[in-house]
């Protein structure tokens, strides 16, 4: 079997050589990898990508205009997919050189060039007829991450018979301070070998109170059938692999879940992601320069984000309405309340608002959630502080200190209290989420 590895670069020079030695040194090695540089602005990103591509034929380098993550993934898919042209500018194949293509027709992402190792052509021949090669499976890894060297061959033999293989990560604190850290599949409660159906995995989704998945990296897949439901990564816009994996969930048969950790997530300050939500730093500075009307980069990404979540709720709502089984219906209870919190967030950018149309649509997601994000957000000890500054007024301002020492340990017994009790769901699966927001924000401003 042949598995298609696509690998997005973005400014990650002091950790791609690593991800890539975990790539060529893999213990299986019918292996196509694809590089997308996306726009790096750092010195050595797109040298290290030319250099592992010269000396490894199964490389070919993509080199395009940043665009985000969605995009550089996009490329791979398509790429395999056969979409793309390539016409080759390199006319002489000289040895121990790259041969340069453009791309013909199409281009969506403003590819500049792509690169392929004259290793890999005999003669000109080869090189004017090159095709795309064909592929079984395909995985995904983010470029300041690497994996275990046995990665792949673990995974292929696991691929029969099912369209995904989930695989575990282990996360790794680089000059971050270490902290409890649950993966994705510890939230699920995962522990041993097996294969569940769609129908199970939304079982343990409803049972374990999950309201977020998200997956692209954490697996692989079976090329054949990503190519049949025809998904792709939605353009443009933040947590691009929560609407990947739902869908890409919800629309297969079989999934084996693999508790072993074969992927290693790097955490690490001022990176592409940040320490507590990796995802939520990626590629800004492109997205941004859509939303310069701002003039305020914390508010663009506000706005950002909202939008971000404003798309994946409408690719749920019409993944529903053109899927008519019992599986659309539980993708709208368990996952579109709180995406649609979320994605209503842009109320608050009344002169941006999208289509108002549909945002009224999303407003009947929420409707019958519950009220409590108000009393929760109350709960918080930044709330409760921020609340207890503000009301302090004359001799009390002096006694703040000790006052707030007062408020800390009160709050340290109430969380031990509310964990022998019951497991808290998010702000966002409230009616009430919009309002709690404001609350929060109309203190902090105060104080």
């Amino acid at each position: 079997k042949t598995v298609g590895v696509v690998i997005p670069i973005y400014n990650v020079q002091d950790y791609l050589k690593e991800c890539l030695d975990s790539v060529i040194n893999q213990t299986y090695k019918n292996l196509q990898i694809v590089l997308v540089n996306d726009g790096s602005t750092d010195e050595n990103s797109l040298n290290i990508a030319k250099e592992y591509t010269l000396k490894d034929e199964r490389f070919i380098l993509f080199d395009k205009k940043n665009g985000g993550l969605s995009s550089a993934r996009n490329v791979g898919i398509e790429y395999f997919s056969k979409e793309y042209k390539l016409k080759n500018i390199t006319n002489d194949i000289k040895e121990n050189s790259l041969i340069e293509f453009d791309l013909d027709g199409n281009n969506p992402y403003e590819i500049y060039k792509v690169y392929k190792s004259s290793k890999f052509f005999k003669n000109k021949d080869e090189l004017l007829n090159f095709k795309t090669p064909d592929i079984d499976y395909i995985i995904f890894l983010d470029s300041d991450d690497y994996w275990e060297l046995n990665c792949i061959e673990e995974c292929v033999p696991r691929m029969d018979g099912v369209e995904v293989v989930w695989f575990n990560y282990r996360p790794f604190f680089q000059k971050v301070k270490k902290k409890n850290y649950k993966t994705q599949m510890d939230y699920f409660d995962f522990k041993d070998e097996k294969i569940i159906t769609s129908k199970e995995w939304l079982h343990r989704v409803k049972k374990n109170n999950i309201f977020y998945f998200w997956f692209a990296w954490q697996g692989m897949i079976d090329f054949n059938f990503l190519r049949k439901i025809d998904l792709k990564f939605i353009d443009g816009i933040f947590a691009e692999d929560c609407h990947f994996g739902v869908l890409l969930f919800a629309l297969n048969s079989k999934i084996y879940i693999y508790p072993e950790k074969k992927y290693i997530y790097r955490l690490r300050s001022g990176s592409l992601m940040n320490f507590t939500n990796k995802k939520n730093k990626i590629h800004f500075s492109s997205y941004l320069k859509k939303f310069d009307v701002f003039n305020d980069e914390e508010k663009a990404k506000e706005y950002h984000k909202a939008l971000s979540w404003f798309k994946i709720a409408l690719e749920f709502l019409n993944y529903a309405k053109n899927h008519n089984n019992p599986f659309s219906k539980e993708i709208e209870e368990l996952f579109l309340p709180v995406v649609c919190n979320k994605a209503l967030h842009l109320k608050n950018f009344k002169e941006y608002l999208v289509d108002k149309s549909s945002i009224l649509e999303l407003e009947k997601y929420i409707q019958n959630q519950p009220l409590g994000a108000v009393s929760r957000a109350k709960e918080y000890l930044s709330y409760k502080i921020a609340k207890k500054i503000s009301t302090s007024k004359g001799i009390k301002k002096f006694l703040l200190p000790f006052s707030a020492i007062y408020v800390v340990l009160k709050h340290q017994k109430e969380i031990i209290k509310r964990k022998k009790s019951h497991k808290k769901l998010p702000l966002e699966f409230y009616k009430d989420y919009q309002k709690a927001i404001r609350l929060r924000k109309i203190l902090f401003k105060n104080f």
